[in-house]
């Protein structure tokens, strides 16, 4: 960039004599002026006029077309782009009270809506020179002949007839200049004319500009003034010069501006008038329009340059006349006077102004000064690199103080709390009372000698080196900040606060806190508010509880009280001077780069702070808005089609096929905007927030129709992202018809037709073969009905013959081993209910006696026939719900379900007795009488857990009881009675049943109980 800043100015200002108080005096040097040029993206260097919206915008014509500025980028409006804009020339703006800006052109005059960006053109056709509101909706402007608009409408003013060039109002008054007379016009149509002194005829006039001494006329003859009496008399320039004046302004702060061919003139409220020449600025400041925005800032628009920004600085800079503006160390001396040492010189700023050399380049020599040491009023001490220097007053020279520290680099000279002095540097510390230098006991025990800073108090002493920070106190050394970074970090500063709060400052590891009465250091860096640093001086300010912190690229300021929120996270700082506030004469990011303890000194209510370009002084009672919040703005959302976003707009619906979009965002400051980040998040498509730095733009590709919110938030560097300011804007996108249920539902139909018609098709041509293939299954069908008739009717035959006895009919043994579980599982169901009604199920075992004399005597047919007459019996006896089983030969077994325990025996003892007296007739007619042994068991057994055991054993008992009445000698009936000691698990092993039934037997746990049907 050509021109960094006006700051520069300070390089090469000769700035005038500090006679009365210059340290308090304001001067245009202080104000923050930033420039912009074609480089920038300025669309021409040449600019014309400026203006500002609603919004905040800056607006800039120039020789090739319209501006509009948020302090980082300029969009360009041209008559190619904009084909109501009458030129791209632009020779005045002006916004009126409706916030409608007209642009006055070299080709007539046009209008926009800043909020729209929609143009207008007006029938004017020459060059429009000056234009002015006279009152709400009635714009005048002069273009040749003097116009009035009103309504849209273009009409002549009728009061003044002729070429006329500027104008200006003056309450209810509009003073009118032509090439020969300068018109009084009030809004009733009255005029009263001025006569134009002959140099002042028909030469070009660029600015009528009214204040309290009356009418100024600012033209190429130069500066005139109407007097009282109505003459019109010139007006030498602040420089005694006459040369062409451009443009006055009197801004809201009182400060006046005149803008003259290569000069810029400023005159703060009650000082003398300051002026800036070309070559001070480092070009020709020819500025054709001055302008005061809504923040008073000062735009100045230069015919070649560009435009500069001018705000109004809080923080002073001074640099004494004859000095090396490289400052490293200040001072207070006993006389309260400012000891200033540069570079190569060091001199004392009176309190009055009034500035005087000391130390010249030729003492000093090469070496820095660290620290200012006075230990009377007429002996100063100096810490440089060569050692301890002495300056009396009264001498010119300097005098090596201490021979033992000759030629080292000393950085510390420091009082001690009770007598003498300490010194610090590259050789270690020593301590200095009564004539006498004395190495620090304790230098051995450090791991660098090399000492950076030092304070020492009632309580204790803490000093800094370049590796880690050592306290001594009590005769004992003690390394500070185990287990941290402090440890062995290079600390650059030192502060012990009135509560014994430690505070240390970094080369690279940020700040560190002890707060009194803990033990546990608290680090302020960058990820928890530290603005920048390293930080290189601490200061305190007791009356406010402050604490002030400079670096390279600023000062910043807490409050003391606040330092413990480092416990808590993030403790944010107020920022008197950033590197984008202040360029400060040099590169941009540096500010305050004071040698060793010197960095810093509070004199005449100021804190004063060395930098390569002289002295910066902050006031103490320093009155400003700090860490102010800049609110984001939607610009612009860039599809197939542009859509403007005004500041009130919350929503917007895009066109049908505007799917890939461009969101064009900003903040509107035009003091620190490179400061400015930014995030975004399109809520709706986006998980997380975007940060993206300074980037001003936002793109999304194949958005899909639905609704979305996009949200921007814009902060300045030092700040966290819960502070920052939000703006949003509601995107709606259409769905196109193709999107909609309806056309979806279209093609359903159609689709679900088509499947119908094809289907249609499909069982019209199976109907036909369904037809034909039903003909023959039912041939088929009516075949296989007849063959499973059959066939059932086999089944059930063979059903019944495998669970049937052929001879007898009864249910034969296959049909006992698969009806007897169900039984069993059907009382189990309810075995409470029965067990509880007494019943059980009888398992009967019967066999006929000496059955084989039967058919030995009477044949095989006499036998068959008995075991049906048996059978017969057996059947006509039992119930319905109990069935009969041949079990082999001539063994029967019936089935007692649901019978009552205690008629079992019975029962058993009235077959015996029944078959006994029965007379069987043989078919040859002969008859014959049986008798059968009968053995019985019930399910469940009548002992400990009997439900337990299954119905096998049942059966088995039963047959053994049979067994044990043929050994009897037949014909009777028995079973086995268990002692009720016997517990079920005795029969566990159900394929051992007889033997553990003998050993219950041989026991006396268990007994046949027998009676013999002959008895």
């Amino acid at each position: 960039m050509k021109h960094i800043s006006l700051l520069l100015l300070l390089l090469s200002a000769v700035i005038t004599s500090f006679s009365v108080n210059s340290y308090t005096q304001q001067s245009v040097y202080d104000f923050d002026i930033k420039h912009w040029g074609s480089s920038d993206g300025l669309a021409n260097n040449s600019v014309r006029a400026i203006t500002q919206d609603a919004q905040g915008y800056i607006w800039l014509g120039t020789q090739s077309g319209l501006n509009r500025f948020d302090g980082m980028q300029f969009e360009h409006f041209t008559k190619e782009n904009r084909r109501h804009l009458a030129s791209n020339a632009i020779t005045r703006l002006l916004t009126d009270s409706s916030d409608y800006i007209w642009v006055g052109t070299k080709a007539g005059l046009s209008g926009f809506d800043p909020l729209t960006l929609e143009f207008d053109r007006y029938q004017i056709l020459s060059e429009v020179t000056s234009l002015l509101e006279v009152q709400p909706g009635e714009i005048w402007l002069t273009a040749d002949s003097l116009f009035r608009v009103k309504d849209g409408k273009v009409s002549r003013v009728e009061a003044i007839r002729g070429q006329v060039s500027q104008l200006e109002r003056v309450d209810n008054t509009v003073w009118v200049l032509s090439a020969e007379k300068l018109y009084r016009v009030d809004l009733q149509g009255n005029v009263e004319s001025f006569n134009l002194p002959p140099e002042l005829r028909q030469t070009p006039v660029y600015d009528l500009y009214h204040t309290e001494k009356g009418l100024h006329i600012a033209g190429e003859a130069g500066f005139y003034h109407l007097d009282p009496d109505g003459n019109i008399a010139k007006c030498q320039l602040p420089d005694q010069s006459n040369t062409a004046v451009y443009k006055l302004l009197r801004d809201s702060r009182g400060n006046s501006w005149i803008s003259a061919h290569r000069k810029l003139f400023h005159k703060h409220p009650k000082q003398d008038w300051q002026h800036i020449t070309g070559d001070e600025l480092g070009s020709y400041p020819w500025f054709s329009d001055i302008y005061e925005d809504k923040e008073q800032n000062i735009w100045l628009a230069s015919f070649s340059d560009g435009v500069y920004r001018a705000s109004a600085g809080h923080i002073r800079r001074v640099v004494p006349t004859d000095t090396d503006p490289v400052i490293r160390s200040v001072g207070v001396s006993p006389d309260d006077t400012l000891i200033i040492a540069s570079q190569s010189s060091v001199g004392e700023m009176r309190p009055d102004g009034r500035y005087q050399q000391l130390i010249d380049s030729s003492a000093l020599g090469a070496s820095t000064v660290y620290d200012i040491y006075w230990p009377d009023p007429q002996q100063m001490w100096l810490a440089t690199d060569d050692g301890v220097q002495r300056f009396s007053r009264g001498e010119t020279g300097l005098v090596s103080r201490f021979s033992a520290l000759a030629g080292f680099t000393v950085r510390v000279l420091q009082p001690h709390a009770g007598q003498g002095v300490w010194i610090g540097g590259v050789m270690g510390l020593y301590h200095y009372q009564d004539d006498t230098l004395t190495p620090f006991a304790l230098n051995d025990q450090l791991e660098s000698r090399n000492i950076t800073v030092l304070q020492h108090t009632a309580e204790q002493l803490v000093f800094g080196t370049t590796r880690g920070l050592y306290q001594y106190q009590q005769q004992t050394l003690k390394r500070l900040g185990v287990g941290t970074a402090l440890y062995n970090s290079y600390v650059t500063a030192l502060k012990i606060l009135p509560d014994q709060t430690l505070v240390a400052a970094t080369l690279d590891d940020g700040v560190f806190v002890l707060p009194a009465g803990s033990q546990q250091w608290l680090n302020w860096h960058s990820s928890n508010g530290l603005p920048h640093s390293p930080v290189v001086s601490l200061q305190f300010d007791a009356q406010q509880q402050l604490l002030w912190l400079s670096s390279n690229k600023g000062i910043f300021r807490i409050a003391a009280a606040d330092l413990t929120a480092l416990q808590q996270g993030n403790l944010p700082a107020q920022e008197v001077l950033g590197p984008y506030d202040r360029q400060l004469g040099t590169v941009p990011g540096r500010c305050c780069n004071g040698a060793g303890h010197a960095k810093v000194v509070y004199w005449q209510q100021q804190y004063w702070f060395p930098t390569l370009k002289g002295l910066v002084a902050a006031p103490q009672q320093l009155e400003h808005r700090f860490n102010r919040k800049v609110e984001p703005v939607i610009k612009l959302v860039q599809g197939q089609q542009r859509y403007p976003v005004a500041s009130p707009q919350q929503r917007l619906v895009l066109e049908l096929d505007d799917r890939n979009l461009t969101i064009h965002y900003s903040a509107l400051e035009f003091v620190k905007p490179n400061a400015l980040k930014f995030r975004y998040q399109l809520q709706g498509f986006d998980q997380q927030w975007h940060e993206v730095g300074e980037r001003r733009e936002a793109v999304y590709t194949n958005l899909t129709p639905g609704r979305f919110v996009f949200a921007v938030q814009s902060r300045f560097d030092n700040e966290q992202w819960r502070d920052a300011h939000s703006a949003s804007l509601e995107l709606v996108v259409p769905k196109r018809f193709d999107e909609t249920l309806v056309y979806r539902g279209l093609w359903l139909l159609l689709a679900l037709f088509g499947i119908y018609a094809v289907l249609w098709l499909m069982r019209r041509n199976s109907l036909y073969q369904q037809h034909q293939l039903e003909r023959l299954v039912r041939q088929r069908t009516q075949e296989l009905e007849n063959s499973n008739l059959k066939l059932n009717e086999l089944n059930e035959q063979l059903t019944l013959l495998t669970h049937k006895d052929s001879l007898t009919g009864l249910r034969n043994r296959r049909f006992l081993f698969e009806q007897l579980p169900k039984d069993i599982e059907h009382f189990q169901r309810n075995r409470e209910s029965m067990l509880a009604q007494g019943k059980c199920v009888a398992l009967i075992h019967l066999d006929l006696d000496n059955f084989k004399q039967v058919n030995d005597q009477y044949g095989n047919s006499a036998g068959d026939s008995c075991i049906q007459q048996v059978a017969g019996l057996l059947i006509r006896e039992t119930r319905g719900s109990d069935y009969v089983v041949r079990f082999a030969g001539e063994e029967f077994v019936l089935v007692l379900r649901d019978i009552q325990t205690e008629l079992v025996a019975q029962f058993s003892y009235r077959l015996n007795e029944l078959i006994g007296n029965t007379v069987f007739s043989l078919p040859d007619g002969h008859r014959t009488r049986l008798t059968c042994s009968v053995g019985y068991a019930v399910y469940p057994l009548n002992l400990l857990g009997g439900q337990l055991i299954n119905w096998e054993i049942s059966l088995q008992l039963a047959e053994m009881a049979l067994y044990h009445v043929k050994h009897a000698g037949k014909n009777g009936v028995a079973c086995i009675e268990f002692d009720q000691q016997v517990d079920a698990f005795e029969f566990e092993d159900s394929a051992h049943i007889e033997a553990q039934v003998e050993r219950l037997l041989a026991a006396g746990l268990a007994h046949f109980v027998l009676q013999n049907g002959n008895h």
